[in-house]
């Protein structure tokens, strides 16, 4: 059953009318989620600071944001996020409201990447911004206040599915050793249509057109989809990845391939915390003015990852 507060914002979009958000010009297409996402997410509460900054990449610089927590002394553990949007839409801009709960609630700090979106992006080119972020922003953490040895990398949605495959390069590559994985409804797989497709598809937010849009943009041509870490679900193992948080909506097209990933982690000897919340839908993480289930998830997956990090002593 639909948790009301979720059963109310869907009765309030169909009142609404308006044009699927895949079916308007790409610029307008953002702009609406910029919009919708910032609204949502309330306002923004306080943290120590506030900064925009530059990590190189092999495509050029990537934007960070980068945030602080008040009190802040010594080297603190980091959060490398990546924000969701179906790879499309979004940025650290949307994710403000989220990166600072994030923030306030774990005690680490977060470095929100903007990375390229698709469809000028396919999906290899926003991996590599992704994982030259983490790289970067671990040998750059000393100047952050940070601590490169206690990092962790969390996303949403879309950026969920970055993080998994970030996490992936990182132990195949020996790259940034990695203590934690926040993962939000990841989008871990090759859009293969499951059972929660199915039953969720359609009136629930996140329809099967739009994950179709987001797919065929972040996916050009059919070879991008077998490139390495494209899909992490794709892995041939997930043995020696970091311990992980995986956050699920239970009425969300995007449950099956989460909570199957959660599964396969376990499986594959790693430690899964699945924490479900009953009744949400897509993007209930993000909505954190209207949904209390949202700003509960924001919340309690912060602390997941302070407790995650912080008590990992520095070497």
């Amino acid at each position: 059953m639909l948790d009301p507060q979720a059963r109310a914002f869907l009765d309030h979009i169909v009142t609404l009318n308006r044009p699927p958000i895949e079916s308007l010009p790409l610029a307008d297409a953002r702009a609406l989620f910029e919009d919708t996402f910032t609204r949502l997410g309330g306002p923004p509460v306080g943290v120590g600071s506030v900064r925009d900054i530059e990590a190189a990449g092999p495509l050029g610089p990537i934007s960070v944001r980068v945030y602080t927590p008040e009190g802040a002394s010594g080297p603190l553990p980091m959060l490398v996020w990546y924000h969701g949007g179906g790879w499309v839409c979004g940025s650290p801009n949307s994710y403000d409201a989220v990166c600072r709960l994030l923030t306030r609630e774990s005690g680490c700090i977060v470095a929100s990447v903007d990375y390229r979106l698709a469809p000028e992006h396919p999906a290899n080119e926003q991996f590599e911004d992704a994982y030259a972020a983490l790289v970067w922003l671990a040998a750059h953490a000393q100047e952050l206040g940070a601590d490169g040895r206690r990092l962790a990398v969390g996303g949403d949605s879309a950026g969920g599915g970055l993080a998994a495959s970030v996490a992936l390069k990182a132990r195949d590559a020996g790259g940034p050793a990695l203590a934690h994985q926040l993962l939000v409804y990841p989008a871990v797989s090759s859009g293969v249509k499951t059972e929660s497709y199915e039953t969720y598809g359609e009136g629930h937010f996140l329809t099967n057109e739009r994950i179709d849009f987001y797919w065929k943009c972040h996916v050009p041509r059919p070879e991008i989809a077998e490139m390495p870490y494209v899909c992490a679900s794709r892995a041939e193992t997930l043995r020696g990845l970091p311990p992980a948080t995986i956050v699920m909506a239970n009425r969300d097209p995007l449950w099956d391939e989460g909570v199957a990933y959660a599964e396969r982690l376990r499986a594959d000897g790693v430690p899964v915390e699945l924490r479900v919340y009953d009744g949400m839908i897509h993007a209930f993480f993000s909505f954190i003015s209207i949904f209390d289930k949202g700003r509960e998830a924001v919340t309690d997956a912060g602390k997941a990852v302070g407790a995650a990090l912080l008590q990992r002593q520095p070497a």
